[in-house]
């Protein structure tokens, strides 16, 4: 189902490549364990209000010409929230909706035109209250496509569609952080065709200590604390 070829890779990730491989990703045993730690991840939240929406999205693996890669959109400029931002496919909670995890195949489908029989889900992770009070839940999935090239974006939501290796995603030359000014810093991921930031780079964040082991991937991201008397910075 997924194809693995050998891909040259930068010397200190050479040891690492067969956590990246796809038989390594998509072995049972790991399945289990990463679905096992990202549902023990304590919920995040970005600020204290208590949530007022339900939303999900779908974490999708996916095989980009043999390299095991994260799937993300680019949301349409028309969209009313977060229009022109980086993100993972998925949506509101809607009433016919009995999980989270149907949410996020069904704004899935709708999003990319892929069929449900081709989204394998795995399994879920806490919730993320994001900065407009939306209780956001995660939701690992494989899709089994052949080319992301013939999935059918539906214009009015997504703008583009692009993927990027885990071992990009691993590489600490491509792992930055943001200081906000209030107590927390959050990862940001460069290596890809877009930046990654905000509540996205939190869910790859997470979902990457949950696949990988400490090993491959387990970046420093610490808050400096400003200085008495100083202004209030950023840090990337």
């Amino acid at each position: 189902m997924f194809p693995v070829s050998k891909i040259p890779r930068k010397p200190h990730l050479v040891q690492c490549f067969s956590a990246f491989s796809a038989e390594s990703i998509f072995s049972e045993e790991n399945i289990r364990k990463t679905v096992a730690n990202f549902a023990k991840m304590r919920p995040v939240k970005t600020q204290p209000s208590t949530p007022t929406k339900n939303a999900a999205v779908l974490v999708p693996l996916c095989v980009v010409e043999g390299r095991v890669s994260l799937l993300y959109t680019l949301r349409a400029a028309n969209l009313k929230t977060h229009r022109g931002q980086v993100s993972f496919p998925g949506g509101m909670e809607d009433a016919g909706d009995k999980t989270a995890e149907q949410t996020a195949v069904r704004e899935t489908q709708e999003e990319l035109g892929i069929g449900q029989d081709l989204i394998e889900v795995w399994g879920k992770g806490n919730v993320i209250v994001s900065r407009n009070v939306t209780s956001v839940l995660p939701v690992i999935g494989a899709l089994k496509i052949g080319d992301v090239r013939d999935l059918r974006i539906n214009p009015s939501e997504v703008k583009e569609v692009f993927t990027v290796p885990l071992e990009v995603l691993c590489d600490p030359e491509h792992i930055r952080h943001t200081q906000f000014r209030t107590n927390y810093s959050l990862p940001v991921f460069t290596g890809g065709r877009r930046k990654i930031w905000g509540l996205t780079a939190i869910i790859t964040h997470l979902f990457l200590k949950a696949l990988m082991p400490k090993s491959v991937y387990n970046p420093s991201i610490k808050f400096v604390p400003p200085l008495k008397g100083s202004l209030p910075y950023r840090l990337l």
